[in-house]
């Protein structure tokens, strides 16, 4: 199961969370997910800005307590977002 939908319009790559069961919470799988698709974004010269969106009605209920990021993994999201040479 996907939990990362991309789409691409005019140089806009917009990644959304798509994990309404739990209310897109960051489990592990979504956070390795995040991280894969903002990196291939990062080596995407056609990629000009990042939108981060989500299905369902919230957009990221915080950390998934049932299957929880490694906080190395989780912390290394919030810096890639940062560092990203995109605007995100």
């Amino acid at each position: 199961m996907t939990l990362i939908g991309r789409t691409a319009d005019r140089g806009v790559t917009t990644l959304t969370l798509d994990s309404p069961a739990n209310r897109n919470a960051l489990s592990a799988s979504l956070v390795g997910e995040l991280r894969a698709a903002l990196a291939a974004c990062a080596a995407d010269d056609t990629v000009r800005a990042v939108l981060l969106t989500h299905t369902g009605t919230t957009f990221c209920a915080g950390a998934d307590l049932k299957a929880p990021p490694d906080p190395e993994a989780f912390v290394g999201l919030m810096r890639e977002i940062v560092a990203l040479p995109r605007p995100v």
